[in-house]
C-alpha cells in the first residue's frame, strides 16, 4: 500500500538561509509518525511546509504528495480541503469562547474525504471535555485546551492530522495522557504526523520516528529500533535505555 503522505527531497529556504535540506519522509495509513530533534532542527519548518504555510517568506521545493497527488503547489487552505490539517504549536482555540462554541465554529470543508467528527464524537474522544462544555477556554488547564485544539482540527475531517509540539505548556503528567488520546485516534483510522519535544512519551505511542538535525534526517525507523539509537538515548532519554 502506498503511503498517505510522501515527502521527496523537501527543501526550505528563508532568504539565503537553508532550513531543510532534502528531507524524505512518509506517513502510512493509520500510522503515527513522529519527528524529533533539538530546537532549531527544522521540525516546525517541516510541518509548516507540509501544511503549506509559514511565518516568514519561505521558499519550499520538492515533492509533497497526499495519496499520490502532489499538493506542493497548493496554498494552505486548499491543502486543508484535501485533508491536511495542522494544529500549530500553542494555538488552536479561542480563549474567549466556550469549549462548545470553539468546536461548533469548525465544519468539514466541502468534499472533505476524512472521517467526519460531530461535537458528540469529540466528547467521546476526550471524555474530560463534556463537563467543561460551557466553560470559556481561558479557564481550562493546558491539557484541556490542547484537547479542544485537537478536537477543532478533527471537526475539519482530516485525512492527515499534523500536531506541532502538543505538549508545550503541559504538566508532565498530562503529556502522555494527551498523546494516548492521539494514539486512540490513529487506532481508529486516522494518520498523524507528530512533532513532539517529549521524546520519551512519544516513543510510547508512535509507530515510527525520524530524527532531524540541522534540517536533515539523520536517522529513522520503527520506535523499537529508534529507542536504542545512541543519539536518542543520549539526548532524550537521560543516557538510560528505555
Amino acid at each position: 500500500m502506498s503511503p498517505l503522505l510522501e515527502l521527496a527531497d523537501l527543501r526550505v529556504r528563508y532568504g539565503h538561509t537553508a532550513a531543510l535540506h532534502g528531507v524524505d519522509l512518509t506517513v502510512g495509513q493509520r500510522e503515527l509518525v513522529a519527528v524529533a530533534g533539538a530546537n532549531g532542527a527544522g521540525k516546525s519548518t517541516l510541518v509548516n511546509a507540509v501544511a503549506g504555510w509559514s511565518r516568514g517568506r519561505a521558499v519550499a521545493t520538492g515533492g509533497v504528495r497526499l495519496d499520490g497527488v502532489d499538493v506542493a503547489g497548493l496554498p494552505a487552505h486548499h491543502r486543508t480541503r484535501k485533508g491536511i490539517v495542522l494544529v500549530p504549536e500553542g494555538k488552536g482555540v479561542f480563549e474567549g469562547l466556550t469549549v462548545e462554541e470553539n468546536l461548533q465554529l469548525v465544519s468539514p470543508p466541502k468534499g472533505a474525504g476524512g472521517k467526519r467528527y460531530d461535537v458528540s464524537d469529540i466528547y467521546e474522544v476526550f471524555p474530560q471535555l463534556p463537563g467543561r462544555a460551557s466553560k470559556k477556554c481561558s479557564t481550562l488547564s493546558g491539557g484541556e485546551r490542547q484537547m479542544v485544539a485537537i478536537g477543532r482540527a478533527l471537526r475539519a475531517a482530516p485525512r492527515l492530522l499534523i500536531l506541532d509540539e502538543p505538549s508545550v505548556g503541559l504538566a508532565p503528567r498530562l503529556v502522555l495522557d494527551v498523546l494516548r488520546h492521539v494514539r486512540e485516534l490513529v487506532d481508529g483510522g486516522l494518520s498523524v504526523l507528530l512533532v513532539e519535544q517529549n521524546v520519551k512519551a512519544t516513543l510510547e505511542v508512535a509507530d515510527r520516528l525520524y530524527l532531524l538535525e540541522q534540517g536533515r534526517v539523520v536517522g529513522s525507523g520503527p520506535v523499537e529500533q529508534m529507542r536504542d539509537d545512541e543519539r536518542i538515548v543520549a539526548a532524550y532519554l537521560g543516557g538510560l535505555r528505555a
